[in-house]
């Protein structure tokens, strides 16, 4: 029977020089897969919106009562805020998700505070992500 520190030894020499053994992999890429790559990154560069997901937080015709909301929200919840005036309403719309999944998450805790504020798929920049 082999002592423990003579088995790793052992061990080690057989290992090693497999280790050791470089392999050079060559990848030859199609020209019409070159030119849709370069496509698509030509396309993305352009895009700066994404359609997302925001909670709608209140919407109602008062201003002054959105504004009051918008100091609350912004007390109890760290999500970056935005109103919007569409006639009549003003709607305070909180977070930018990517994922209904992530904006339902994030409802949900908020419903505790503002039990009126729902989802809305809206228009998100890349930098508000």
């Amino acid at each position: 029977m082999l002592k423990p520190g003579l088995a790793v030894m052992f061990f080690l020499a057989l290992t090693i020089p497999v280790l050791s053994a470089q392999t050079q992999v060559t990848i030859t890429e199609d020209e019409v897969v070159a030119r849709v790559v370069e496509a698509f990154k030509r396309r993305n560069e352009t895009l700066t919106h994404v359609m997302g997901w925001r909670m709608v937080i209140i919407a109602t015709t008062d201003r002054r009562l959105m504004e009051q909301t918008k100091g609350k929200f912004q007390n109890h919840f760290p999500f970056k805020t935005k109103w919007e005036y569409k006639e009549p309403y003003y709607y305070l719309r909180a977070g930018a998700f990517a994922s209904r999944n992530e904006a339902s998450h994030a409802l949900e805790q908020v419903k505790k505070k503002f039990p009126a504020a729902f989802l809305s798929m809206d228009k998100i920049a890349y930098d508000e992500m």
